[in-house]
């Protein structure tokens, strides 16, 4: 029997998912009106990441404590979703490009009525998926340091 490499490559690339939260991971929650920082914020929500000691720090490095906090949550990332959509996205994109902008015979065909037509080429599938590959992970880690791009969910803290 053979195996492929293709089994471990996605165990390699997609590791682990986060179990519990982290330091620099996102979070958010409501502050108690009876915190000291709810005179400082003028909504009771506040977003920022979380310290090494677990508690929120803000934007301007304000540290707030978890019990200051009402409903404090943390963003988790869903990374082989994440991934993975930035794989396809690009795999798509370069399709769709090579597609468009190339020709089987290197030469641009008439479209009607005079104009010329741009999607007759043959697009190249395994460049496309290299493409998608090599530009997709990058892109789909990055995203995932960003929850307004990253699949994820929010979890209570």
């Amino acid at each position: 029997m053979r195996y492929s490499g293709k089994g471990l490559v996605l165990f390699l690339i997609f590791p682990t998912l986060v179990v519990g939260q982290e330091a620099g991971d996102k979070a958010r929650g409501e502050l108690r009106p009876s915190s000291i920082h709810f005179e400082l914020f003028p909504t009771s929500t506040v977003e920022g990441v979380l310290t090494s000691g677990l508690q929120l720090e803000t934007e301007d490095g304000t540290i707030i404590a978890k019990d200051d906090l009402i409903n404090p949550e943390y963003f988790v990332v869903g990374q082989v979703k994440t991934v993975l959509s930035a794989i396809v996205g690009t795999f798509t994109l370069a399709y769709l490009i090579q597609w468009c902008l190339g020709s089987s015979d290197g030469h641009q065909h008439d479209g009607g009525w005079g104009f010329p037509s741009l999607c007759t080429g043959e697009p190249n599938t395994p460049l496309s998926a290299v493409l998608g590959l090599g530009i997709g992970i990058p892109i789909g880690i990055g995203m995932g340091k960003d929850p307004e791009f990253a699949s994820g969910k929010w979890k209570p803290w």
